[in-house]
């Protein structure tokens, strides 16, 4: 029976974070796992003053764009939030949920983006596994801190999924793993080439991207989906060349490694020890500076006073932070690469860049996260 305390709500559109929208007496309401254009029940679960939370109860009129889950724990599991829509639609709603953030939060469009399918399933290179309170592979549970049991993982690589079936129902992965983990209650793997490695077995990962040798340690960030990133990195290189770049929050250095034959100088700004020392290691070339600092500490430093050819940033979801931006705009590099995993912050630094006298030359959404709300883009700025 539905909820008598449930409300009907037509939904508009998606919003960044994969919720449905709609709205509720001028108020907004965000719906998780509803579609745009579905009328549905939904239980309000709490609210401020703009904006109310609230879980689907019953779709009264459902999108055609709308898939059975082929997921069993689908809805319960915290990873996946978009298995109910059709691939070819997720792929349009996230160049929907660019646009918007560059209209809305930049205040800079109409904008044309290009975008970049990956392989909806199966894709999914790094995992973080958790443990149930019962010793068995998990994932977090959706709005929740708990962790729920899982038979397998449909967006991991092959190799992970036939690790997790292998262990299914077991405590087996915990008596492997007990001293390796060391009383944490999760782990990371890495699947690459029908190879696994699993956090405190082995560490250090050596793939290949776009024909180029990487190496990094699996504690160190490196994007998931090496299939997307073999295009994700000769498309923020292409075309590129000149004196002096700088490839800041480097990370272990993978875009430098395509820019160094581009470039006589190249900057490398990387606050995590251990990964500017791979970022050294993954280098090619010379005429290299490499500087363990936060990008915001660097910019106040004699290196950010030289001129550039090329500006490369990859921040993490926050974007850039206020003096970032202020050095950018003052440095007047004729190009910049800005590489974004949120959409949001990654508008509202293009407008400031565009209003400082920067032209987007391209602008593409890569969806890196099949099956789940999160997009990366590819934007170029040049200097008009």
């Amino acid at each position: 029976m539905p909820d008598t305390t449930a409300v009907e709500l037509r939904i508009e559109k998606l919003v960044a974070g994969g919720d449905g929208l709609a709205f509720l007496d001028g108020k907004a309401v965000f719906v998780p796992l509803a579609l745009p254009g579905e009328i549905v029940l939904a239980s309000i679960r709490s609210g401020k003053r703009d904006y109310a939370q609230a879980e689907l109860v019953e779709i009264l009129e459902p999108s055609r764009y709308r898939v059975e889950p082929p997921c069993p724990v689908y809805g319960e599991c915290g990873g996946c939030n978009l298995q109910h829509l059709s691939y070819s639609r997720q792929v349009q709603e996230k160049v929907l949920i660019v646009a918007e953030a560059f209209a809305r939060t930049g205040r800079v469009g109409p904008v044309e983006i290009a975008v970049v399918p990956s392989l909806p399933f199966a894709y999914r290179n790094r995992m973080q596994l958790h443990f149930t309170k019962d010793k068995r592979i998990g994932f977090m549970k959706r709005s929740s801190s708990d962790v729920i049991e899982v038979p397998s993982c449909m967006v991991a690589l092959r190799p992970i999924q036939d690790w997790i079936e292998a262990r299914e129902g077991t405590k087996r992965a915990y008596a492997e793993l007990e001293s390796y983990v060391l009383g944490k209650d999760r782990f990371l793997v890495f699947g690459y080439g029908g190879e696994l490695w699993i956090e405190g077995q082995k560490g250090l990962v050596e793939v290949t991207v776009a024909g180029q040798s990487i190496r990094f340690h699996i504690r160190d960030f490196f994007q998931s989906n090496l299939y997307l990133l073999d295009y994700f990195v000769p498309d923020a290189v292409s075309g590129l060349s000149g004196g002096r770049a700088a490839d800041l929050y480097c990370g272990v250095g993978l875009f430098g490694r395509f820019l160094a034959s581009s470039f006589q100088n190249l900057v490398y700004v990387e606050q995590n020890p251990h990964a500017l020392e791979l970022a050294k290691a993954n280098a090619i070339g010379k005429g290299h500076e490499f500087f363990c600092l936060p990008v915001e500490d660097w910019v106040r430093g004699d290196s950010a006073k030289k001129p550039f050819d090329l500006v490369l940033l990859d921040p993490p979801r926050t974007g850039l932070a206020a003096p970032v931006r202020e050095w950018l705009i003052a440095a007047k590099a004729p190009t910049i690469v800005y590489l974004s995993c949120d959409p949001v912050t990654l508008a509202r630094d293009a407008g400031e860049l565009i209003r400082a006298g920067y032209r987007l030359q391209s602008l593409k959404a890569f969806d890196f996260y099949p099956q789940t709300s999160h997009v990366e883009c590819n934007a170029r700025f040049v200097l008009r």
